[in-house]
């Protein structure tokens, strides 16, 4: 299946505590499949438990797990075939070169519940350059296992703490 399209990401950010947070997100994609033109949103929740720490040569290793719920609606059937409630596992690390530059690698599993059977396994990379306190920039590029789709994102980061 030919698919080509464009994918608008809105997410926010909260500390749930010094080791922890949760990220609410919201995806929309408008997808062309063949000569159809299609849409799909999801909108979930994620809870993010990092583990800080681990040192290595002249970095910091910060691994993270998580999960998270949320609403999925496909008409282009780029991440499941299901429509509705989804669930979430994900897991990586993010490799601190300064406090400034980092690389993130990542998995996401996500299910559907009515379907469990009904899964898809994307792998994430990101490059994130702090420019100052307030202002960031990151690419990211993340590959969906059951279609074979990339995407490929330029981010502008705000932080407001």
């Amino acid at each position: 299946m030919d698919m080509e399209g464009d994918v608008l990401h809105l997410s926010a950010h909260s500390l749930a505590s010094d080791y922890a947070d949760f990220k609410l997100y919201l995806d929309y994609a408008n997808v062309e499949v063949g000569s159809q033109d299609e849409t799909s949103w999801n909108l979930g929740l994620d809870y993010i438990r990092r583990f800080d720490d681990f040192t290595i040569a002249s970095g910091m290793l910060r691994p993270f797990i998580g999960g998270g719920i949320g609403y999925l609606k496909d008409n282009a059937q780029a991440k499941l075939v299901e429509d509705g409630f989804t669930w979430s596992i994900l897991a990586g690390t993010e490799i601190m070169f300064t406090d400034e530059l980092s690389l993130s690698l990542g998995g996401r599993l996500l299910g559907a519940w009515k379907e469990f059977s009904s899964t898809d396994f994307s792998f994430d990379l990101g490059l994130t350059w702090w420019i100052d306190d307030v202002h960031g920039v990151a690419f990211d590029y993340s590959h969906s296992m059951e279609n074979e789709i990339d995407f490929i994102g330029l981010k502008y980061l705000y932080s407001w703490q």
